[in-house]
């Protein structure tokens, strides 16, 4: 008797160990189809989409090739960089032009500054050379005025003068030369706006 209740108290320990074991082997199995060890799981699936009764429920994935997917792969980052090379290369040639542009409208503005400030010493000695023939006689000033072939030059001395004085020395002046002045003043008058 007390071997038999040996026997039965090893029963359930026998049962717990079995059930054990079985569920081991079936994670151990279930392991291996997830991770694909060793391709087991697409050699099943390839053997059971043959069966009539599940060639529609079993759908196989096609073997994939790695070393042919890392050749595409490194085929298409080679043409992608070419593609990165030439966009920085006409990146490039746009930041010189860029460059030369800045420094081509630098030397403009320069240009520029050079010929207002030239302007401006030219207003500045028509204006003081018009004031030492304003404070002449203006028979003396119309005199040496006479002696000016350029037209333009007369022209200057006169507008910087005041109106009575400019007047005084025109009256004074040989009449041609008055007359093609008074022509040039009327002239840039009626161009004006």
């Amino acid at each position: 008797m007390e071997k038999e209740e040996s026997i039965n108290g090893r029963r359930p320990l026998r049962l717990f160990i079995g059930i054990f074991i079985a569920l081991f082997v079936v994670l151990l199995v279930s392991l291996l189809f997830y991770f694909n060890i060793g391709g087991i799981s697409n050699h099943t699936l390839k053997i059971l989409s043959n069966v009539p009764v599940l060639k529609g429920l079993i759908q196989v994935k096609p073997t994939t090739n790695h070393a042919d997917e890392i050749k595409k792969l490194n085929e298409e980052l080679s043409i992608k960089q070419k593609e990165l090379q030439s966009v920085q290369s006409a990146l490039s040639d746009k930041e010189k032009t860029i460059e030369d542009l800045q420094s081509q409208l630098q030397k403009q503005q320069d240009e520029i500054n050079s010929l207002k400030a030239q302007s401006n010493t030219k207003k500045t000695d028509l204006k003081t050379l018009a004031t030492y023939y304003e404070s002449m006689d203006p028979q003396n000033a119309a005199n040496i005025l006479n002696q000016i072939t350029d037209n333009n030059v007369l022209i200057g001395i006169l507008s910087n003068m005041n109106k009575d004085n400019a007047s005084k020395i025109l009256e004074q002046l040989d009449p041609k030369k008055a007359a093609d002045i008074t022509k040039i003043l009327y002239a840039n008058a009626s161009s004006s706006p």
